[in-house]
């Protein structure tokens, strides 16, 4: 075997954390490390490189997403679940958003028994992984290679909505990372408009190091075992078959949906689970592949009356397909849109003590089913609830990567998540009718005469969206696929470090939280191969 082929660290994916992981370990430079990613490098098209191209990513094809279909429900409708692709993982089709999330939803893994994983320890990763812009997240005392910034000059549109949300005591504020009812200008993962996504950040000309390899177009097969204990993975690439061997520990950044994947198709997983698919047991873990945690969001498209191009320029002109190019060409200081504009956090009942579900504003339309004719002046409001109590499952159905997974995401199995999504979808309607935004809008989907719970319920189901943040199918905890150091439980030398490991979902977007994982990973290895220990 090459010697270039045998390092101390193979990291299985190139998303938020594990670049985070890499960058950790790569700090030392003693360490060899190994990252390997089943799609492309850092694409720096200026096609790419918009803070809007985001929306263009999640309806790519294979060259930056991989598609699984599936039918989440009792009927003949398919969905497509999509996961990233390309050296940003699944941030590629994400809005950039940046949340911390919130003290409580740490506390909560410790309290069910994941010792060590709380508030603090993620308030000291997010702290070390952030660099803070005035205005965004409060200061410019943190030190950090990840840059995060606010959209540009708010539009009228709004300007409105954030007035009417007011009228319902919901305070504004200039970070999007709270801990009451407040709404806030999104805070993007961008900087001086360009994507900043976490390998352009901790393994781009931020962080860049010789010890630190990273292999693209390379998607491993299968983990390699010594008995119950990795010694590496056995990789596809276009020249064929290749072997990579971990002198120390092999890690699993893959994502929700391919870290228990990849795990299954090397043998670690339920018994009959494996059996049926064709895989020889390594190593019994029952839980793995289980515990999908899926939010199931809803969009309400509004009809704009009485805005002139004026007032909406700020965002037609970052709408534009040309926009990225002439913007990275000409540098302006002013960010790229996301699509989202405002974000909130709020109760979806009055007798709800804490923030239960997230309200996203994106002040135009953003797909031909919002019932307008093109052209027409017009917005989406998007939410959903926060943590969801169902629950679902990935598994493989054969050994090879060919072998399409059976993904059940059980959305909305449970009488907590029907009630609450009805209620949020009630106080949408509530805040909508509220001035100065209802006189100058219009719901035009799904329209005023969705009422019923029936038919909510239908209408989020069948017209819902999901917004990749799925969590738990590796999760920590006494009775998880990891345990508190992340180690995969029956097996040696072998962790998980990625959003898989989150036993229930953080309040806002994963991306951060995702870093943050890979962050703490990195300090869990460091302590653990330090000589003396």
């Amino acid at each position: 075997m090459s010697s270039k082929n045998v390092v101390d660290y193979i990291i299985v994916g190139g998303g938020p954390a594990g670049s985070a992981l890499a960058h950790q370990l790569g700090a030392n430079p003693q360490n060899r490390v190994l990252v390997i990613e089943a799609g492309g490098g850092l694409d720096l098209s200026p096609r790419r490189s918009g803070a809007a191209d985001f929306v263009r990513a999640s309806s790519s094809g294979p060259q930056y997403m991989r598609q699984y279909a599936h039918r989440p429900f009792a009927t003949e409708r398919m969905e497509q679940r999509r996961s990233g692709r390309v050296m940003d993982g699944s941030t590629t089709a994400h809005g950039l958003i940046w949340d911390r999330g919130r003290g409580a939803d740490y506390e909560s893994w410790e309290a069910a028994g994941a010792v060590g994983w709380n508030r603090s320890r993620f308030e000291q990763a997010f702290t070390a992984i952030e660099k803070h812009v005035v205005g965004v997240t409060g200061g410019g005392d943190a030190e950090g290679p990840q840059r995060h910034e606010a959209p540009g000059p708010p539009d009228m549109a709004s300007a409105w909505w954030i007035d009417a949300l007011s009228r319902h005591g919901i305070e504004a504020a200039e970070d999007l990372n709270v801990r009451h009812e407040q709404v806030a200008h999104a805070s993007l993962s961008t900087w001086n408009g360009a994507r900043t996504s976490a390998p352009r950040a901790l393994l781009g000309k931020y962080g860049r190091r010789s010890n630190v390899r990273v292999r693209t177009h390379c998607e491993v097969r299968r983990i390699l075992f010594d008995g119950t204990t990795a010694t590496g993975v056995e990789a596809k690439t276009s020249r064929g078959t290749v072997r990579f061997t971990a002198r120390r520990e092999v890690v699993l950044c893959a994502g929700t949906t391919g870290s228990p994947l990849l795990l299954e198709r090397s043998g670690v997983g339920d018994p009959e689970v494996l059996t049926t698919a064709g895989v020889h047991l390594v190593a019994a873990n029952p839980a793995v592949g289980d515990n999908l945690r899926q939010r199931r969001g809803a969009v309400m498209a509004i009809r704009l009356n009485g805005l002139s191009g004026r007032d909406r320029q700020p965002v037609v002109s970052a709408a534009r397909p040309w926009s990225p190019f002439t913007h990275r060409i000409r540098r302006s200081s002013e960010p790229l849109d996301s699509g989202t504009r405002v974000v909130a956090a709020l109760s979806s009942d009055r007798g709800v003590p804490d923030p239960d579900m997230t309200l996203l504003f994106i002040p135009t339309p953003v797909a031909a089913r919002d019932g307008m004719p093109a052209g027409t002046d017009g917005a989406t409001v998007a939410f959903y609830p926060h943590a969801p109590t169902s629950s679902g499952t990935i598994h493989i159905t054969g050994p090879s990567l060919d072998d399409p997974p059976r993904l059940l995401p059980g959305y909305l199995s449970t009488g907590h998540d029907r009630e609450l999504t009805v209620a949020a979808f009630a106080r949408v309607r509530e805040i909508l009718a509220t001035e100065p935004f209802a006189s100058a809008t219009t719901e035009t989907l799904p329209g005023p005469g969705v009422v019923a719970t029936a038919d909510i319920l239908r209408y989020v189901l069948d017209q819902g969206f999901t917004g990749n943040h799925e969590v738990g199918t590796c999760a920590l905890g006494p009775a998880g696929v990891v345990d508190d150091a992340l180690q995969v439980r029956g097996t040696h030398r072998l962790r998980v470090a990625d959003a898989s490991v989150m036993p229930t979902l953080t309040t806002g977007d994963t991306t951060a939280p995702s870093m943050a994982v890979g962050w703490i990973a990195g300090d869990i290895l460091r302590n653990a191969n330090t000589p003396g220990r």
